[in-house]
C-alpha cells in the first residue's frame, strides 16, 4: 500500500509501518520482519520539528539532477544531505528530525562496510533499525506526507527558475486571506472544544481545519442555492485540499501559460 493510500492512518494515530525494518530468524528457523513505526509530529512539538525538518526534507533528487547536475548513481540524495550537514555542522538536526518522527533516540554514525571497508554513514536506533542511502527516499516520502510537505519546483536553468519564482510570488499575492497556526487552532477549537492537546498532531489539525472549512462551504452553498445560485454542492467524501500541493505546477501555471522552459 502506498503512502498516499495510508493517509487515514496518520489521522487516527495508528503507528505507521515505515520502510525501515529488520529481518530475524527464531529458534525454529522461521523468518520474521519487524517494522519501525513513525508518527506524525504533535502540535506542541511542531515548531521545533519544522525548524530542522523542512530545510532538510525539501532537498530533493530533482534539485540534485536539474540544478546541481549531479549523477545520482554516484551521489545519492541521502549522501548529499549528510555531506551538506557535515559541512554545515548540523548533523544533530538530522538526528533530531529522525528522533522526533520515530519517537526514540536516533544517532548518526560512521561504519566500514564489506571487504573493501567502504565508509558509510547511517542513522541508527538502539534496537538495530537503520536509515541509510538504501531506504532514505522511502523514509523521506513518509515524513513528507505526515507533515504536508511538498517538493519545491525546480527549473532546468536560471531563466526557468525565475519564471517559477515569479509564478509562486503571483500565487501568494493573489491569496488575499492568510492563515497561520494560531488561527487554525482557534477555528478548530471553536468546533472541537475537547481536544487532548498533548497528543494532538499537526496532521490532525490540518485535516480538522480543512474539514471545518468544507462544512462551512457546504452550509453557505445551500444559502446561495435558495437565492438562485448554480454553485455546485461539495461532496464531503472528496479528497481534502490539504493533500494537494498549494504551489504545484498545475496550480501555478495554466496550460496556456506554460512554455518549453517554464519547468
Amino acid at each position: 500500500m502506498s503512502v498516499k493510500d495510508d493517509y487515514w492512518r496518520y489521522y487516527v494515530e495508528v503507528p505507521y509501518k515505515s520502510p525501515i525494518y529488520k529481518k530475524w530468524t527464531d529458534e525454529n528457523g522461521k523468518e520474521h520482519i519487524d517494522y519501525k513505526c513513525s508518527y506524525p509530529i504533535t502540535l506542541l512539538d511542531w515548531d521545533e520539528y519544522s525548524e530542522v525538518a523542512y530545510p532538510l526534507l525539501s532537498i530533493s533528487e530533482t534539485l540534485l539532477t536539474r540544478r546541481l547536475k549531479l549523477d545520482l548513481s554516484v551521489v545519492s540524495l541521502f549522501e548529499y544531505v549528510v555531506l551538506l550537514c557535515i559541512q554545515d555542522d548540523i548533523i544533530p538536526n538530522l538526528e533530531k528530525m529522525f528522533s522526533m518522527a520515530f519517537r526514540e533516540p536516533v544517532i548518526g554514525m560512521v561504519y566500514k562496510h564489506g571487504e573493501s571497508q567502504e565508509v558509510r554513514f547511517v542513522f541508527a536506533s538502539d534496537n538495530d533499525f537503520y536509515i541509510d542511502k538504501n531506504n532514505y527516499l522511502a523514509v523521506r516520502e513518509v515524513l513528507m506526507a505526515q507533515s504536508f510537505y511538498f517538493d519545491p519546483i525546480v527549473g532546468e536553468n536560471e531563466r526557468s527558475q525565475k519564471l517559477i519564482d515569479k509564478a509562486i510570488r503571483r500565487k501568494i499575492e493573489s491569496n488575499s486571506k492568510e492563515t497561520n497556526l494560531e488561527s487554525m487552532v482557534a477555528l478548530v477549537r471553536s468546533e472541537i472544544p475537547n481536544i487532548t492537546w498533548n497528543t494532538y498532531t499537526y496532521y490532525q489539525l490540518k485535516i480538522d481545519y480543512y474539514t471545518i472549512l468544507r462544512k462551512e462551504t457546504f452550509r453557505s452553498i445551500h444559502v446561495y442555492k435558495v437565492m438562485g445560485s448554480n454553485a455546485p454542492i461539495p461532496e464531503f467524501s472528496e479528497i481534502l485540499d490539504a493533500h494537494s500541493n498549494p504551489l504545484g505546477m498545475d496550480v501555478l501555471f495554466k496550460k496556456n501559460d506554460r512554455t518549453q522552459d517554464s519547468y
